[in-house]
């Protein structure tokens, strides 16, 4: 008699379990997303680019450079977190551009190569996609400019890390052409790169310029620059 309890215990217990298991991956479903990808041979700084940013801001980076003077064409990868304004604006205009269930490609002819982009957006109630090589719709390039812009920070990281371990004398003119995009709007979440950037600003060893340039970036975000390094412990 024990035995038969136990047996139809054990049928009535596992079966919920097994529900409560197969449940609980819901909220990674439930997750919306959009994804801005890029592809063009000649394109620079990278030939071919996504990024995927999700509804809590959490977003990745994976892109191949176009070759230049450091001969690195390996791929590149960065995961970060998207900043509430920037998130905020990207999931506003897909929800304005249908999700990006159309055509916005314009239909005007003989227009220039800029290569190949790709707007998507998932969830569980919609998902669409949309591809173009320039649109005429200014929701549309809004977004291409915001991906581009981030693209563009994510490029002066990888270039900045790069000449801080083997040209740290050239990085002034590095930082003079990233102050330039900043100024033009043609960078965007410096968030991304803001450890680089405290690393150069607080390095005793590195020109003044280089170092006030840092800084500056590092204000423009309402960041205060890290205190000077020791030089003795570096």
């Amino acid at each position: 008699m024990r035995l038969c309890l136990a047996f139809l215990v054990s049928v009535l217990v596992l079966p919920a379990i097994g529900q409560d298991s197969a449940a609980s991956p819901v909220n990674v479903s439930a997750q919306e997303s959009v994804r801005f990808s890029f592809d063009w041979n000649q394109g620079f700084p990278w030939q071919t680019y996504s990024i995927t940013v999700q509804s809590d801001g959490k977003s990745r980076f994976d892109g191949t450079p176009h070759a230049d003077e450091t001969n690195d064409t390996d791929p590149y990868q960065q995961d970060f977190t998207m900043s509430a304004a920037n998130r905020q604006k990207i999931f506003d205009l897909a929800q304005k551009l249908n999700y990006f269930q159309g055509n916005f490609a314009s239909p005007m002819k003989h227009i220039a190569q800029t290569g190949q982009k790709t707007l998507q957006y998932q969830s569980p109630q919609a998902q669409g996609s949309t591809t173009y090589n320039w649109s005429q719709n200014s929701d549309v390039e809004e977004l291409t400019r915001l991906f581009g812009a981030i693209a563009m920070t994510i490029d002066f990281g990888r270039k900045l890390t790069f000449q801080y371990r083997f040209d740290k004398l050239g990085m002034d003119k590095l930082l003079k052409e990233l102050e330039d995009q900043q100024s033009s709007h043609g960078v965007e979440e410096l968030a991304i790169i803001a450890p680089m950037l405290h690393k150069i600003a607080g390095d005793p060893n590195l020109m003044n310029i280089s170092r006030q340039s840092a800084e500056r970036l590092l204000h423009y975000q309402g960041q205060p620059a890290a205190p000077a390094q020791n030089s003795a412990s570096q």
